[in-house]
């Protein structure tokens, strides 16, 4: 029988009649309400001060409402734009002048991805400039693997009977068909930036943490706080398992600091319910970051005495102020995936053991593990053995040895899911739980995710145009590139940027230049180099009407651009 995990959840829901729309206000901390481990609210807009509100329970991600005496600003959209509009919709009920702005708190696809639910004719967009390689990163460079990664994580495939939540929230609105994608209109370049827009001032800060592009927002008039994704009632996500760049945790607790220096009487975070009162926040936010400073310093501190990752993890005792504390529940991040992480992102993979130099690959390992065992009768014996002394773990790793040797072994992978599906059910946090399931559910092919993309030109329009030279180089099928050397430079007609491709020793080197030792010149509008990116134009074609232009060999440009075809 599956484990039902509650969490108690204090907040009143309330009804208020200052607009036509269902407007709430969420109290702190005045009844209790007994859920599912999913972070569950009231589908809502709730008012957390006369001219801002917060839209919970739409999507995974919040989105905010300033109202302005001369238009509105909307922080963070969703990851749905059909949510977008849903949420708009009940704003425009509160204020039905222009949205001036959008503010983008990071490049995460649920804060930004709604957009266009928003965006009007005039409508600017801010984010930080670092909110760029987020988006590169995410979207382009490594979308394959964090798409893959990231649906077991959400459960996305998963039967709805199966999905409890993913920590922040029960949905993940996401579908592959990409709307268009409204970017940044406006960068802010400084640590500290100031905007005012439709008579509103607010102040913005650079703080990196869940993402290096994060950004918090203060709205002194209103001495409201914006946490973005920094603080979110949940022990934060110093590392995610779908996978990201290092997130630093030292950056992550003074960016909490900063936070508090506002001592503000309302706190918002783009995840769960919001804060009130100087006091509360002040508590929260302290004990907060004090939780991440401990995983820090205490990874750190094993480190410089020699522990191994390992050994940090199984040697780890939880504080009381850890144990005692509601905003430190392991529904989201978890305390021995930081504890690897601070390790890894300070001193990478090795553990400092010569032995682990240069270990076995997990094929010879489990080739070698099988011939002490003996037999697949044997290794079969042991895995059911482990998995009815509950020892469950052992028994997915007997199974993945199991797997690797007989990797089309239908009786394997059902012990395999067995053992992961054991796993699931003692597993408290909703992420690792969901990734369990899904490994366990396609193991057996009762689901069979699809995970393409589709994107058309026209969506991809306001993507600068650079990312998608700068996906270039992982994109060149390298076995095709060997012995080649094509130079191609690039003449954007509608923008007049020039960029460099120099395939050579199996690498595409890009730059923002050539010259006249390239081989190829191409003149070409950005659109219909999007569209041939994403096979929505055809190279042939665009040639034929003279959208495309080669000044040098065009069996030269036909050799280059067969190198990027990895089907």
């Amino acid at each position: 029988m599956r484990i039902l995990l509650y969490l108690s959840l204090i907040i009143i829901f309330a009804c208020n009649s200052k607009s036509e729309s269902k407007t709430n206000v969420a109290a702190p901390f005045t009844e209790e309400i007994h859920i599912d481990d999913d972070f569950y609210f009231e589908k809502g807009i709730y008012q957390v001060v006369d001219n801002v509100y917060v839209a919970i329970g739409y999507g995974l991600a919040n989105s905010v409402l300033i109202a302005g005496e001369t238009g509105n600003i909307i922080i963070d959209t969703t990851e749905d734009p059909e949510l977008g509009k849903q949420i708009n919709a009940e704003f425009k009920k509160i204020s039905n002048l222009p949205n001036k702005a959008i503010i983008y708190t990071h490049s995460h696809v649920d804060h930004w991805r709604g957009a266009p639910g928003f965006f009007e004719e005039n409508t600017k967009v801010f984010a930080h400039s670092t909110f760029q390689k987020g988006f590169f990163d995410q979207n382009n460079l490594l979308r394959p693997i964090l798409t893959e990664r990231g649906m077991k994580q959400f459960g996305h495939f998963l039967p709805d009977s199966l999905k409890r939540g993913h920590g922040l929230g029960f949905t993940l609105n996401f579908d592959f068909e990409q709307p268009p994608v409204i970017y940044p209109t406006d960068f802010l370049n400084q640590q500290t930036s100031m905007l005012s827009i439709g008579g509103i001032d607010l102040e913005i800060q650079h703080t990196p943490g869940e993402t290096d592009d994060q950004i918090i927002i203060y709205y002194p008039e209103k001495d409201v706080v914006i946490s973005a994704d920094n603080y979110y009632m949940r022990f934060p996500n110093l590392y995610t398992i779908r996978g990201t760049s290092y997130r630093d945790t030292k950056s992550w607790y003074k960016s909490v600091d900063a936070m508090r220096s506002y001592k503000p009487d309302f706190l918002i975070s783009c995840h769960g319910p919001f804060l009130t009162g100087e006091k509360i926040i002040e508590e929260r936010l302290t004990i907060y970051r004090d939780a991440i400073q401990y995983i820090h310093d205490y990874a750190v501190r094993g480190a410089n005495l020699g522990k191994t990752p390992d050994e940090l993890v199984e040697n780890f005792e939880y504080p009381s102020f850890f144990l005692e504390n509601y905003d430190l529940q392991e529904k989201y991040g978890k305390v021995s995936w930081s504890i690897r992480n601070v390790y890894n992102g300070y001193l990478g993979f090795f553990d400092g053991k010569a032995v682990n130099l240069e270990p076995l690959s997990a094929h010879k390992r489990a080739k070698h593990i099988f011939e002490l065992i003996g037999s697949k009768e044997q290794l079969i014996s042991e895995i059911n053995k482990a998995n009815q002394s509950k020892n469950y773990q052992w028994a997915a790793e007997l199974s993945d040895v199991g797997l690797l040797n007989f990797p089309n072994d239908d009786q394997i992978k059902n012990l395999y899911s067995i053992s992961l599906e054991n796993l699931s059910l003692v597993e408290t946090n909703p992420i690792a739980r969901n990734y369990y399931l899904s490994e366990a559910y396609e193991l057996t092919n009762k689901i069979n995710p699809s995970l393409e993309y589709t994107v058309s030109a026209e969506q991809a329009k306001n993507i600068p145009l650079s990312t998608f030279f700068d996906a270039m180089g992982p994109r060149l099928n390298s076995e095709k590139a060997k012995n080649k050397l094509i130079k191609i430079g690039f003449n954007i007609t509608d923008s007049d940027e020039k960029f460099g491709v120099i395939v050579r020793n199996q690498i595409a080197e890009i730059s923002n230049s050539y010259d006249d030792s390239f081989d190829v010149i191409v003149s070409v509008d950005s659109n219909t180099w999007k569209g041939i990116v994403l096979k929505t134009v055809s190279a042939v074609q665009a040639i034929a009407s003279g959208k495309l232009k080669i000044d040098g060999e065009s069996i030269k440009f036909l050799q280059f651009s067969s190198l990027f075809n990895n089907d």
